[in-house]
Parts: C-alpha cells; structure tokens; sequence
C-alpha cells in the first residue's frame, strides 16, 4: 500500500522590491485597483492620507483592461500606468 499526501510542495518565489523613492513629494502616485472587494476603499484611504501627509502629490486610479468582475493588468497597462506615474500603489488581495 501506497500512501500519498494530497498537499502539493510550497514554492518559494522570492523578488527584489522595487527601488524606493524616497520623498513623495511632488509625485504622480498611480492608484491600481484589480477590482476586488474592499481595494477600491483601501485606495482611498491611501490617497486621502498620502494628500494630507504629502505635499504637492498627485494621484490617477488605474484599473485592468482585461476581465469583468476581476480586472487583470495587460504588459501594455503596466507601461502606461510607468510612463505616467512616479509611484504606484495597488490593492489586490481578497
């Protein structure tokens, strides 16, 4: 008798964090929203704080231009949203 654990393998993926930018002042701060709930909210909330706590900070919100109830970001969407923001902040969790 064979006995098999129905858990697959964890993988480990790990990435270099984008540089950081120091002073946000005066940036073009993009909002990505995926669309799930709560995120649109929690952006909000970032970009109400950030305006408070940043002078002169700008912000756009973003979403995917692929899907319906879930927008999933396309190679061409993450090079507008780079061509026109300095930083990014995006919600995708559930």
């Amino acid at each position: 008798m064979e006995i098999f654990n129905p858990v697959a393998e964890s993988t480990l993926k790990r990435l270099t964090p984008a540089p950081r930018r120091g002073d946000l002042g005066g940036k073009r701060v993009g909002l990505y929203w995926n669309m799930k709930i709560g995120g649109d909210v929690a952006l909000e909330r970032v970009s109400e704080d950030l305006s408070r706590t940043v002078p002169g900070s700008s912000f756009t919100s973003y979403r995917g231009s692929v899907g319906h109830m879930m927008r999933h970001m396309t190679a061409k969407d993450a090079d507008t949203i780079a061509s026109e923001c300095d930083v990014v902040v995006a919600s995708t969790g559930d």
